[in-house]
């Protein structure tokens, strides 16, 4: 029992150690800013600037880059997380929602909520080429994509449409729809 217990002392001693580089991103679509809170203090620790209406955020996998959709602005924010700089703003099709980025972090798929939205309207699906930081494809969909997901096995990324009650699947191989 005495083993055990000090190997449980040493996860609790090491925890904090691990959660003071943890960053929790929050995207504040009135107040026009991300701020960027150290999860072990849970105090604020830098505020990104610039961005009307900020919604949600994507990762690179060295997480180097933060990939910020902007609604207003409609383009996509690509941010030093060092430094909080903008290091390019991207141009989107429409108005942005959430955006995922693939495994390989070659590209960020951002949903698009049509400006006009009724049961009629198309949303789309724009593809970001993350080393020319480039929007390189734009996906057609019935009805608004709101929310963005990748699946677990990397294969795919998955576009929910609320407005449109559906959910459009793309291939990331042929970087087309699925189903």
């Amino acid at each position: 029992m005495k083993r055990y217990l000090g190997s449980f002392l040493w996860i609790l001693l090491a925890m904090p150690l691990a959660a003071s580089t943890v960053r929790i991103y929050v995207s504040n679509q009135d107040g026009s800013s991300v701020d960027v809170i150290d999860a072990a203090t849970n105090k604020v620790v830098q505020t990104i600037k610039g961005i009307v209406s900020p919604d949600g955020v994507a990762f690179s996998s060295d997480a180097g880059r933060a990939y910020i959709p902007d609604r207003n602005e409609h383009v996509l924010n690509v941010v030093d997380t060092k430094t909080g700089a903008t290091i390019k703003k991207i141009p989107l099709s429409e108005r942005p929602n959430l955006p995922a980025i693939t495994k390989d972090g070659k590209r960020v798929f951002v949903a698009i909520w049509p400006l006009k939205a009724d049961a009629k309207a198309h949303g789309a699906i724009d593809i970001i080429d993350t080393a020319s930081l480039e929007n390189v494809k734009t996906i057609s969909t019935k009805g608004g994509t709101h929310d963005m997901f990748m699946t677990q096995d990397g294969k795919y990324m998955v576009a929910g449409s609320p407005q449109g009650k559906l959910i459009t699947i793309i291939d990331l191989q042929t970087e087309e729809i699925a189903w």
